[in-house]
């Protein structure tokens, strides 16, 4: 159990975390440093009083404890305050115009060609407006049309001229929200350009940044590894595991690793990080066998760790695993004693002052709930069962941590993902070895990938080891066999599941007799709330018109059953605005149907496609329009229909079809300007 009289960063994390919500959801004013100022004073006037006013009352100690956690409150405020890149005077967004504009960007990351474009990540240096220059930051994402043959390295400045472009909301119901995700980022706006709207220029001088030089050293890698004689496969597989860079990864690989429990594999983070941290430690520990040196241990393992943060281009993950394992490093070295705990927190706590936002990075909450998983309930586990031989006893440790992980962030990776990896255990068991191993020897070709006969037989092991590792991931790429899919996980399961599992551990730990009654109580509640939503859902109708372009996608739920028309979509279409939707019910039964008149009980919906037109004695509350279809004799409906036009359908027709609803006094709904419409039928 955790000794919390020993872990003082948990009473530090929580007001502040609390803060952090209160701020992302309520918002932040302006004169929010006044208030963390007065906070700050505050606090100072309760801790002097603490200390030098020895007399000891109730009133005392209250006032510095409230002081304390008011402080952390507010200061979450400003650090978000802080952290969102429009509250600077200087950010690109204070000079915007509608029209086309021209500024100087830098890219700060490595280029990524896609079929139709190049994605750049660029670094905004000054910018122009009402024909004046002004010096600016902050970051965009230009797509540039690929007619240029011209390589983009990183740390190129460019003059562009174009429109800067707000990022869509999503249009389907519970679709991936890209310009949140890229807000949080601190990325507020895309450009579209045209080679012809690019011309590259000399870089400006003084600008070095340690992040730019870490990119620097990531495209070197990368160029190395690309033209080393790996295959895509083995090229795309070992810059994911050395160096971070994955954009290049085949999305059936990364489907098939996600299916198998393994795909924090090809992302580098804690266990990466922790390898190069192990052999830094054994590396020194041979030139210094009695440990006389720890202190310059310490310091040559943390800039080792930062050194290799600038070669990922200072990844999320990375910083984390390093912040992390550079307080174990400090810890061990000048402390006799750490707790893990304190040194997990502290991090967090680090991590979150810097960069609020992380409280919403799915990457951050699973990594700290693996490493408190196996740092909690591995050793309660490893007391299970404990073999003599040692090749046995490793294999057990190994699935005992993967278990530990597993089971801590199970509830997270439900309600996110919606899967389960049945053989997640095994999975990890042998394809970490193998992702080891490569990555050891893509150390390897970087060292000699000028000595042809060395860098040959390297890369034709590294091709025959990844050939093995996606065999394996494929082998639990069945659905019901290897994964469960499409799991209904709502917020209300992610909140009782959380509080079943630290109810279950605290049982573990303490064995109480009242815990038992209370998590008996917890489970009670869950399927209690499971049944009414249950109940709902199968007593629910609606009519469901999804925007996906140029094509037509519609669904009628009655309960279980959900009737659509999905045949004109591919499978990436499907997955990415469908499915969504459909993983908010329980046992879905997916109906492919084509008709072109739908009832329910109360509500009548009619879909009109080409040479097709009123049904006699069908009078709809909603008529959805497709592929231009003509509604010559729409005044014969007794209702009033709603008509619907959905994506297939062209922009000119469309403006034909809204003039003719307001002049007959129908309402009119176009799913490509407004995004998907659900009703209740």
């Amino acid at each position: 159990m955790i000794n919390f009289k020993a872990t003082p960063f948990l009473k530090i994390l929580l007001p502040y975390l609390l803060g952090i919500i209160c701020a992302l959801n309520f918002g932040v004013s302006e004169k929010v440093s006044i208030v963390c100022l007065a906070a700050f004073v505050l606090f100072m006037v309760a801790f002097l009083f603490q200390h030098f006013y020895k007399q000891a009352f109730y009133l005392k100690k209250g006032l510095y404890i409230f002081s304390i956690n008011f402080f952390l409150f507010v200061l979450a405020f400003e650090s978000c305050f802080l952290y969102n890149a429009k509250n600077n005077p200087n950010h690109y967004t204070h000079f915007l115009s509608h029209d086309g504009q021209s500024f100087i960007g830098i890219v700060d990351d490595l280029p990524v060609v896609t079929e139709k474009a190049v994605k750049i990540s660029l670094r905004i240096a000054s910018i122009e407006n009402k024909g004046m220059w002004h010096y600016s930051d902050g970051n965009v994402v230009m797509y540039l049309k690929k007619e240029n043959p011209k390589e983009i390295l990183p740390g190129s400045a460019m003059l562009i001229h174009s429109k800067f472009a707000y990022v869509a909301e999503p249009k389907n119901p519970q679709e991936f929200n890209y310009k949140a995700f890229l807000e949080e980022r601190n990325i507020f706006h895309t450009v579209y350009a045209t080679p012809a709207q690019v011309h590259f220029i000399a870089q400006p001088e003084n600008c070095f940044s340690w992040s730019g030089f870490g990119v620097k050293i990531k495209s070197h890698l990368v160029s190395v590894l690309r033209s080393s004689g790996l295959s895509q496969e083995a090229f795309s597989i070992c810059s994911a595991l050395l160096i971070g860079y994955d954009d290049e990864i085949d999305s059936d690989i990364m489907q098939s690793f996600s299916h198998s429990g393994t795909l924090h594999v090809l992302s580098v983070s804690g266990m990466h990080t922790g390898v190069l941290y192990g052999i830094l430690v054994f590396i020194f520990s041979i030139f210094d066998k009695a440990d006389r040196y720890k202190k310059w241990k310490c310091v040559f393992v943390i800039f080792s760790l930062l050194g290799f943060v600038a070669v990922t281009g200072f990844s999320a993950s990375v910083l984390r695993a390093v912040l992390m394992l550079s307080l174990v490093m400090l810890g061990k070295t000048f402390y006799k004693q750490g707790n893990s705990y304190n040194t997990l927190l502290l991090s967090a706590f680090l991590l979150l002052l810097y960069n609020p936002n992380l409280v919403k990075d799915i990457g951050f909450l699973l990594s700290y709930l693996a490493v408190f998983g196996i740092t909690y309930f591995y050793p309660i586990l490893s007391r299970l069962y404990v073999f003599e031989n040692k090749i046995a006893q490793w294999f057990w440790t190994s699935v005992l941590i993967s278990v530990a992980a597993t089971l801590f962030t199970l509830p997270v990776s439900l309600y996110y993902f919606h899967q389960f990896p049945v053989w997640f255990a095994l999975s990890n068991l042998v394809i970490i070895p193998i992702s080891m191993f490569i990555m050891l020897a893509s150390v390897l070709i970087l060292l000699f990938y000028k000595i042809v006969l060395v860098n040959q037989i390297i890369v034709y092991i590294i091709n025959a080891a990844t050939s093995l590792m996606l065999w394996f991931a494929r082998l639990t790429d069945q659905p019901g066999l290897g994964f469960i899919d499409a799991i209904s996980f709502s917020g209300f399961d992610l909140m009782c599941c959380t509080l079943v599992l630290v109810l279950f551990l605290v049982i573990l730990a303490q064995r109480r007799h009242s815990q038992v009654i209370a998590l008996g109580i917890m489970c009670i509640i869950w399927l209690s709330g499971s049944v009414i939503f249950r109940y709902r859902e199968l007593h629910q109708k609606e009519f469901v018109a999804f925007h996906v372009k140029h094509k037509s996608a519609f669904a009628l739920r009655c309960g279980r059953n959900v009737y659509g028309d999905f045949s004109q979509l591919t499978g990436k279409e499907f997955q990415r605005f469908i499915k969504p939707y459909l993983l908010n019910f329980s046992d879905i039964n997916l109906i492919p149907v084509k008709a072109n008149a739908l009832k329910s009980s109360i509500n009548n919906v009619l879909r009109v496609e080409k040479l097709q037109g009123h049904i006699p004695g069908f009078d709809p509350n909603y008529i959805l329009v497709s592929n231009d279809a003509e509604l010559p004799i729409i005044t014969n409906y007794k209702t009033k229909p709603l008509v619907i036009a959905d994506c297939s359908n062209s922009y000119n027709f469309v403006k034909k079809l809204k003039k003719q609803c307001k002049i007959l006094g129908l309402p009119f709904y176009w799913i490509r300007e407004k995004g998907a419409i659900q009703l209740n039928l």
